[in-house]
């Protein structure tokens, strides 16, 4: 990797760079838990769902392609505060005109999409930050704290969630609220982290001539393009595999929320252990290692297909967390340490483009699969994700150098 210039002090950690995310995705994941779980309860069907964070998510593609050279040409300390703003003042304004008896589809969509904005652009900043205020040699114990810490969210989000279901009087409003008001505390937060942005000495380019330059890069690097590739087909499942857990606790659990709440919190737990499994190790985890543990999350899939006990479920979205949270530890820890700090942004940029691109695809999809297979989908998403990854494995073996 690239030298930085000294303009920034590295350290081993950062507090306000760890505590900033966990606090905006706390937020986050207590609206799409109440969400997910409102439009699913009204309507009986996964499909309406799909539609509402597909289309969201296509907005977020959009996003991606502005953000990569947007955050290699500004500060990108300024870009999460502002990505934070927006979404703050976005949630606020519909906590106050949203009808929580009948939401109407459309506000739905535009506050889904103007949240997968701030977080197009928010992620690969945050991201991008990460090697020029951490040691080299704490980079992956950073990401591997920073994704447990994520993980920490997803388990409080579902048992905060189930807990005001369980309040007469709580709606989706007071679900708006609290996801502004984490936005506000991530924002007192960021401006405590000590950050001097260093302008390119290349000066500012083009949007289109910045893409150009970072598709160029990455198409130089055959292990970057594999990795998007790999990280792109994960996405399609982990999109399913979320619709999947409301439906079958509407349709085989008696739609019991409190059954929903702690299969979510169950796969944050499981997220967190396998962050914190990667805090303590001495070397950044090889590309093969990454791939076992996406086969293994194709076997969980299958095994919750085959047998639909709710203990069964619970364990395997359980383990189906340990797994996501290993994968996208390895994934971003290989990408901070092959490519050059000027070109973090873009290449975060471009590898946001391809992966949100399959999320939206993964709703859409298998939001009318679902309905249509039902708990069956979990075997058709296990089997289509084993034979995507060998077929990748078998394109890319003849690039001597992945």
């Amino acid at each position: 990797m690239a030298q930085n210039a000294p303009l920034n002090q590295k350290r081993k950690f950062s507090w306000p760079l760890f505590l900033s995310p966990f606090i905006s995705r706390l937020g986050d994941a207590l609206y799409i838990f109440g969400l997910n779980w409102f439009i699913v309860k009204a309507t009986g069907t996964a499909s309406i769902l799909g539609v509402v964070q597909g289309i969201g998510g296509l907005v977020l593609v959009a996003a991606d392609v502005l953000a990569g050279p947007l955050v290699d040409s500004v500060n990108r300390k300024r870009v999460m505060l502002w990505s934070d703003i927006i979404s703050f003042v976005a949630c606020l304004l519909m906590a106050l005109i949203v009808d929580v008896n009948h939401p109407i589809f459309y506000q739905l969509v535009l506050l889904t999409a103007i949240l997968d904005i701030g977080l197009g652009f928010n992620f690969p900043a945050a991201k991008a930050m990460v090697p020029e205020l951490i040691q080299d040699s704490a980079l992956q114990r950073f990401n591997a704290i920073s994704n447990t810490s994520l993980s920490l969210a997803d388990i409080f989000a579902p048992l905060l969630g189930g807990a005001l279901l369980a309040v007469s009087w709580i709606n989706f409003r007071e679900f708006l609220l609290i996801n502004a008001f984490s936005f506000l505390l991530s924002i007192a937060l960021l401006l405590g982290i000590r950050y001097r942005y260093q302008p390119s000495k290349s000066g500012r380019l083009s949007i289109w001539t910045s893409l150009q330059d970072g598709f160029k890069y990455v198409m130089g690097k055959p292990v970057l393009v594999k990795m998007v590739v790999i990280d792109s087909v994960v996405n399609i499942f982990y999109a399913a595999f979320n619709l999947l857990l409301p439906y079958d606790v509407k349709h085989y659990f008696g739609g019991n929320e409190h059954l929903y709440s702690y299969l979510m919190a169950v796969m944050a737990i499981g997220g967190m252990l396998g962050g914190l499994s990667l805090v303590r190790a001495r070397s950044a985890r090889a590309l093969p290692q990454i791939e076992r543990d996406i086969y293994l999350l194709a076997v969980v899939m299958l095994i919750a297909g085959v047998w639909r006990p709710y203990p069964v479920l619970l364990a395997m979205t359980g383990l189906y967390g340990f797994l996501i949270s290993r994968i996208g530890v390895g994934l971003f820890t290989l990408v901070q340490n092959v490519t050059d700090v000027a070109y973090l942004g873009r290449v975060f940029g471009i590898w946001f483009i391809s992966v949100d691109f399959m999320h939206p695809l993964g709703n859409f999809i298998f939001g009318f699969v679902i309905d249509w297979l039902g708990d069956g989908t979990f075997v058709l998403m296990g089997i289509l994700l084993a034979l995507c990854l060998g077929f990748t494995d078998l394109v890319f073996r003849k690039h001597t150098t992945v």
